[in-house]
């Protein structure tokens, strides 16, 4: 095809794969859902139902808004919010890689590897509907470029809306201490840092306050559940399974990767270490969630997936050449000139 074809062209090609991995997801996961269970959006909506779901409310505002449709039945707007969502992703997510390599062609084509982890974690291992999952994929995505693109006032607004749909919003912390590892004592981090911590704990403790008298817990624990899945790992098929295919085990590439050494080739350290949220997420994450159910591990997705293809970039053939203080040649695909941080 030629040249000036191609932004239009890879949008559809995007368009198509959004379209694919959210119809898969509507068969398999959205119809099996009962419509007024606890964490549904129908049970947000009346503002009495279980914290910390309670908590959860940017998707159940956007579909309020959508009620006038009434001929079109929740379920299948919600399918096509998340086939828009997927989408969205793909287009952020190709900027962000933008950031990571300086060849336009592969860019393209690595932007769907995301999907990967997502069709595992969401599809073939997973039997669990939360209405926020792929919102809190794409809002994590869009506040890491936002972190490597030194926008922090619009940081601020996505982690906001972000916190909105799910608390873990809130580990992007770690991806902007880590970013800027190198300057983490100076007065412009530590203040950003704290306006952080700022928002993250009054959108909490305004949360809590609001609905206080609603049943459950303001935080999910999970320790004791996670030392009996630890206890009955390799007798659990199950267990085994989720644990061990877990974002479709891109994480054995990355482990290569550090264990190796092969990290080091990479020329950008702060672009590398935005990615390493990985290590608290999984600390915290020992107390806060259940190790074994694959789709709490949303904000981790961006952040697997380009440690994965920093790794694959080590291989000549892959051809995704690491930028190196130089702009992307030509336009992006989203039409703009985009430099590469350092």
């Amino acid at each position: 095809m030629k040249e000036n074809n191609k932004p239009f062209a890879w949008h559809l090609i995007y368009l198509l794969l959004a379209a694919v991995l959210g119809y898969l997801y509507y068969k398999k996961i959205v119809l099996r859902a009962a419509p007024d269970a606890v964490n549904s959006i129908n049970a947000v909506l009346t503002f009495q139902t279980n914290k910390p779901y309670q908590f959860r409310l940017l998707v159940p505002f956007l579909f309020a808004l959508l009620k006038p449709i009434g001929f079109v039945s929740q379920q299948v707007i919600f399918g096509i919010y998340n086939s828009a969502v997927l989408y969205i992703l793909l287009l952020i997510y190709h900027k962000l890689l933008c950031m990571y390599f300086s060849n336009k062609k592969p860019i393209l084509i690595a932007a769907p590897v995301i999907l990967y982890p997502v069709l595992w974690n969401y599809i073939l291992l997973n039997e669990t509907f939360q209405y926020y999952d792929f919102t809190a994929i794409l809002l994590c995505t869009a506040g890491l470029y936002l972190i490597i693109k030194e926008k922090f006032g619009f940081f601020l607004i996505v982690l906001f809306i972000g916190l909105l749909n799910k608390e873990s919003a809130a580990y992007l912390i770690f991806s902007y201490l880590l970013f800027n590892y190198k300057n983490i004592f100076t007065k412009k981090v530590i203040f950003n840092t704290a306006i952080i911590a700022a928002l993250i704990i009054a959108v909490k403790v305004t949360l809590g306050y609001i609905f206080k008298n609603n049943p459950g817990d303001n935080f999910e624990i999970g320790y004791l559940g996670n030392l009996e899945i630890i206890s009955k790992l390799f007798s659990n098929r199950v267990y085994l399974r989720s644990i061990v295919l877990n974002f479709g085990a891109l994480y054995v590439f990355v482990i290569i990767m550090f264990g190796t050494g092969a990290w080091k080739k990479f020329p950008d350290r702060r672009l590398l270490f935005v990615n390493l949220t990985i290590v608290p997420y999984y600390i915290f994450g020992i107390y806060l969630t259940y190790i074994c159910e694959v789709r709490v591990y949303a904000e981790l997705i961006p952040m697997i997936t380009t440690l994965f293809l920093i790794y694959l970039s080590n291989f000549k053939m892959i051809n995704l050449q690491p930028a190196v203080g130089k702009p992307v040649t030509g336009e992006t695909f989203a039409g703009e000139t985009v430099t590469s941080q350092e």
